[in-house]
């Protein structure tokens, strides 16, 4: 993946945050509401994502509006940018897994993937698999307090916590060594913790 600069970093992962919309959407709105919306939002960004790879006056305007979030191999078009990626994952995750699960997930990409990024590179440390021993450390411990916080909201088993920790630190694992699926993080982030703690919940009925 290519390296941008640490203030663009930042800008990208502020932007990041606002993906608590998503589970907060879903929360809030409900199933159906929110997969309607999910679903045209995804269609219409994986329209454009498309279009621009043939189209250099798209690509021109995605550049002067985003520029500032996208790394190098979103911006010339030739791969699908981060954004497809979350509509995606927010409409098979939304879709077909547990409401606990899924907004617990949503969270942790929102939190985790943003503290990795940041702590990652501001703070010296030795590799983890592709990744740092800090952006690792820092994922796993936000994403445990995303864990306790939508358990507290959701009010679940005492299991959920054990089988969540578990799932976080698969998660963190496949964060940190992306060559492993060769898909974007906004992705693999949310299904991997997905299907870990619903091959749980089918063996020991949590949720």
């Amino acid at each position: 993946m290519s390296q941008i600069s640490f203030g663009q970093e930042l800008y990208r992962k502020a932007f990041h945050l606002f993906l608590l919309i998503i589970p907060l959407s879903y929360c809030y709105f409900g199933r159906i509401a929110s997969l309607s919306v999910f679903a045209i939002l995804t269609t219409v960004l994986l329209a454009l994502d498309y279009s621009r790879r043939n189209n250099e006056k798209i690509r021109n305007i995605f550049a002067k509006f985003f520029g500032k979030i996208l790394r190098a191999h979103e911006l010339s078009g030739d791969k699908l940018c981060g954004a497809s990626f979350v509509g995606i994952a927010a409409c098979t995750t939304f879709l077909f897994f547990d409401k606990k699960i899924a907004v617990t997930a949503f969270a942790i990409l929102a939190i985790s993937d943003t503290m990795a990024a940041i702590l990652g590179r501001s703070i010296k440390s030795p590799p983890f698999f592709e990744k740092s021993t800090a952006g690792a450390t820092a994922f796993f411990i936000s994403g445990i307090i995303v864990l306790i916080t939508c358990g507290t909201i959701f009010n679940v088993k005492a299991l959920f916590y054990f089988f969540g920790l578990i799932a976080l630190g698969a998660t963190t694992i496949i964060e940190s060594r992306p060559s492993f699926l060769n898909l974007d993080d906004n992705l693999t982030i949310p299904l991997s913790f997905s299907v870990v703690m619903t091959l749980f919940d089918l063996m020991w009925h949590y949720t």
